[in-house]
């Protein structure tokens, strides 16, 4: 009767596990619709889906077991990047943004050759400190960066066209909200797909235990380096969206601390280990921060999210949504769906 019992449960669970995602994007498809009268709403979930794409790029160094406080020098150097070849050189920004990537990637790369020989919080501490040499830069090269006086005026991202149809995004926020959208759906689907893959089983083999990965013959070095250029290629992109999407930067806003503790938070409080839970944490504890905490406290986020991260360290270390699915979903435990 237990045996029954429990698959009855695990079956449920299952079923419960498959039907939330599809029910949430139904709703993020739908929310314009609902929304339509209600530019704060679009302006909020527009930034909450931004944040979910940062979580999830954060993530893909994170499953290796590696926690970056330095993040924000990627979203920062994507984002000048892309703004600078667009002002000063008249590019498209379909071209720039790429590029942005690229860079932030170089930036990783550097980066690479200093941090990762260190582990635990001595790499997160000296990645809090890598921010430093960018945002510095930035801020005393006036002469192409404007200095702490920021780029304004960026270009916004061009329509798209497809066939008949015309896809506005700068000048519509429901065109933002679903180019934000679209991006986030194909950076789910890749990450997934790394996460399936030999790259996120040597991850994960790494993360569990690192001198049995290196004496099995996986590369650590090698792997740890890849999975922090692709988790800053995709962060560069991100951070070169957002400058586009609202067409100002400047260094203490790209470079803040909070592109690189938030995404940490989302991760950690979704699920490390998970696929889809740093891209829920962010869509509901920013909305949920939004409309609710910020009206009530000034500093109602930093409440929010220093609550929220000790509940779940302490009751749920797999985090939220790695403590739902019990193993289901895509499992980077096992690279294999439970």
């Amino acid at each position: 009767m237990r045996i029954k019992e429990t698959t009855s449960q695990k079956a449920i669970q299952q079923q419960v596990a498959w039907a939330a995602p599809v029910l949430g994007l139904v709703l993020l498809l739908l929310l314009p619709v609902f929304a339509r009268y209600n530019d704060y709403v679009l302006q909020v979930f527009t930034h909450a889906l931004l944040l979910a794409t940062l979580a999830l790029a954060w993530n893909i160094l994170g499953v290796s077991g590696s926690i970056s406080l330095g993040h924000a020098a990627f979203f920062g150097a994507g984002a000048y990047t892309s703004a600078l070849l667009s002002l000063d050189l008249g590019l498209s920004p379909w071209a720039t943004i790429p590029l942005g990537g690229l860079v932030a990637a170089g930036i990783a790369a550097i980066m690479g050759l200093f941090c990762l020989r260190l582990r635990g919080a001595y790499f997160a501490l000296a990645t809090l400190a890598f921010v430093e040499i960018p945002k510095v830069i930035t801020d005393n090269w006036d002469g192409l960066t404007r200095g702490s006086l920021g780029l304004v005026g960026l270009p916004g991202l061009p329509s798209l066209r497809l066939g008949s149809y015309h896809f506005d995004i700068s000048s519509s926020l429901v065109g933002s909200y679903y180019f934000v959208l679209g991006y986030g759906l194909v950076l789910l689907v890749l990450v997934t797909f790394m996460f399936r893959s030999n790259l996120g089983l040597a991850l994960q083999a790494i993360r569990e235990e690192e001198i049995a990965a290196g004496a099995l013959g996986i590369q650590v070095q090698r792997y740890r380096l890849l999975s922090l250029l692709l988790s800053a290629f995709f962060t560069g992109i991100t951070g070169a969206c957002y400058g586009h999407l609202i067409r100002y930067i400047e260094p203490g806003l790209v470079y803040g601390l909070h592109f690189s503790a938030i995404p940490m938070i989302f991760a950690i409080c979704g699920g490390r280990f998970t696929i889809l839970g740093p891209a829920l944490a962010a869509l509901v504890l920013y909305p949920v921060d939004q409309f609710i905490f910020h009206p009530l406290l000034p500093a109602g986020h930093e409440f929010l999210y220093g609550a929220v991260i000790i509940l779940a360290i302490l009751f749920m270390p797999s985090g939220v949504w790695g403590q739902l699915r019990k193993g289901h979903f895509v499992s980077i435990k096992t690279g294999s769906i439970e």
